[in-house]
């Protein structure tokens, strides 16, 4: 299969950032449209690539051995496809957005050469074969990461987020080489095909320190150290500290970042999935810590004033949930996840910095807007919203209590997915019937086309999509047998999840008509007290600081920076 493809899409943009750095004394911002002339050729190859993992075998490619240096491996099978499509468009449309959002900076080609280099690096992560390869791209993308972050050279804010960026992704970049060592260890090998087949063919699984009283399963402890890598580099509690500090950094690197960069945790687990599919200890984990992330992410979401700080927060639950499917064992869904996330986040970014910009040099008042008075109660909106939030959730639960048996979602990792759609669909639902200057044959027409379009998403995320990226039969089943909780504790879990979400949407049906439940004044009081944890952070951010030994720099203020 022709490789020329996967290797224009790798080099260009680096050929690109060569050029910037020769020609910037002399072309000026005009190197700009050298790196989108890099990127966007970069893209057309990436799209190549696709069509052929698409169609044919996976494209591996073992080069010539280097001097003192293990000889690179390319592994472009559809995972990495697939990151690539994200990669090269994601950073084409930074590229051509920074254009002239960046106009008049006085690192200018600096930023236009840094951006480039970081998407050669993040592409050759995505598609390396090899681990020392891959770990190699894995750190450069810290360091790089952190140029970028503190790339305002004279901002004290900046170069302190950027010294956090370093240190917190360092650890957790020890963590990965660590892990790669075990596997070297336990595998005999750097190559992951290799690792893969062994993986695959030993009747037993690998142990460390076979024989001894202290023996313990090699998956075990090769993907708990990988986990560690993926709390930092995907911001999971409480290794997310350092992803407020981006708002540090131009806009256009806080869209690449939250978009692509923030994401690898994801790559990393399916780019290891036979390994992490070997050890439901560890999935199990992912569960615990993406499901504590989503929830703090989103809560201190709700809390920010600033655009951006709720954009970064907003990311950090977003990383929750993509490392929670990862934990049920839906790793393709994660990816897909991961896509979705990654798009709309970039576009998120790229436009509060535009508007932010705006405002400042152009400053108005927004105009007077009346309060509408609440409308009469509709029972067909309410009939509607209450019939989709409450029957999709029962056929969950009778399932997973095993009251009802239907073939095609017997599997945990199915329901799961109907879970997700339920929750997402009922959000949709939710605020639709808030919109109570409707009429209300059209809000409950909305809301069943908005059930029924996020339901065929994730059914065709669930399936099709699922078997694009694991067309080995049998593998996804096994993924998904692995993460696989005792059948009473799933059940639990999902009766107690359905029930609470019921009840709080129970609550806040009753607001939007003008008839607000009442609490109970302990539970107001303890409302205002989580919202001013979470509205500080939960206080991470001042712990940091006082134990800092940079205490007279202060930790990236809560502000925006366009």
């Amino acid at each position: 299969m022709d490789v020329m493809p996967a290797l224009i899409a790798i080099f260009a943009p680096l050929v690109g950032s060569l050029f910037i750095a020769l020609a910037g004394s002399s072309m000026g911002e005009r190197v700009a449209k050298i790196g989108i002339g890099a990127l966007a050729t970069s893209t057309v190859a990436a799209l190549l690539s696709l069509c052929q993992t698409m169609w044919h075998e996976p494209i591996l490619l073992t080069t010539p051995d280097l001097p003192l240096l293990p000889a690179p491996t390319l592994l472009v099978d559809r995972l990495a496809s697939v990151m690539m499509i994200l990669i090269t468009a994601v950073s084409l449309v930074v590229h051509m957005y920074s254009l002239r959002y960046m106009q008049g900076d006085l690192g200018y080609v600096r930023f236009f050469a840094l951006l480039s280099v970081l998407t050669s690096v993040l592409l050759a992560l995505v598609t390396s074969g090899h681990l020392l390869w891959l770990f190699a791209a894995w750190h450069a993308v810290t360091w790089l990461l952190t140029a970028l972050i503190g790339f305002n050279q004279d901002s004290v804010s900046a170069r302190k987020a950027g010294r956090v960026t370093l240190y917190v992704q360092g650890a957790g970049d020890l963590a990965l080489l660590a892990g790669i060592v075990v596997i070297y260890m336990t595998f005999g090998t750097f190559e992951l095909t290799k690792m893969f087949q062994t993986l695959a063919t030993s009747p037993t699984t690998p142990q460390l320190g076979s024989g001894a009283w202290w023996s313990i399963r090699a998956p075990d402890v090769i993907t708990g150290l990988l986990v560690l890598s993926v709390m930092t580099k995907s911001a999971q509690f409480p290794f997310h500290v350092w992803l407020p500090g981006t708002i540090e950094a131009p806009t256009p690197v806080s869209a690449m970042l939250h978009a692509g960069i923030v994401n690898a945790g994801g790559f990393l687990v399916n780019r290891l999935a036979p390994l992490f599919g070997s050890s439901p200890t560890t999935l199990y984990i992912l569960f615990v810590v993406g499901a504590l992330t989503a929830l703090i992410g989103a809560s201190t979401m709700l809390t920010q004033s600033s655009v951006k700080r709720a954009l970064v927060y907003s990311t950090m639950g977003q990383m929750g949930y993509m490392v929670m499917e990862c934990g049920l064992g839906a790793f393709a869904l994660g990816i897909f996840h991961l896509c979705a996330h990654g798009l709309f986040k970039a576009t998120l970014f790229l436009n509060s910095g535009a508007n932010i910009h705006k405002a400042r040099i152009e400053f108005k008042l927004p105009r007077h807007r009346a309060v509408a008075s609440a409308t009469a109660f509709s029972l067909t909106s309410w009939a509607t919203g209450l019939l989709i939030t409450l029957i999709l959730p029962l056929i969950i639960v009778l399932m997973a209590l095993e009251l009802v048996h239907i073939p095609l979602f017997e599997a945990q990792g199915t329901m799961i997915f109907l879970f997700f759609a339920w929750v997402t669909s009922s959000q949709a639902v939710f605020s639709l019937y808030r919109m109570n200057t409707i009429a209300s044959w059209k809000v409950s027409v909305a809301m069943i086309a908005t059930l029924t379009a996020i339901s065929f998403t994730y059914l065709w995320a669930g399936e099709a999509f699922t078997r694009f990226l694991y067309p080995e039969p049998g593998q996804v089943a096994a993924y998904f047998h692995a993460a696989a909780w005792h059948q009473k504790l799933f059940g639990a879990f999902i009766v107690t999840a359905s029930l609470f979400i019921v009840a709080v949407w129970a609550i806040l049906y009753r607001t939007p008509h003008g008839s607000p439940l009442a609490l109970p004044s302990w539970l107001s009081r303890l409302h205002t007290r989580l919202y001013v944890a979470f509205l500080n952070t939960l206080y991470i951010e001042d712990f940091l600081q006082a134990v800092s030994p940079w205490r007279r720099t202060r930790f990236p203020e809560q502000r925006s920076a366009s």
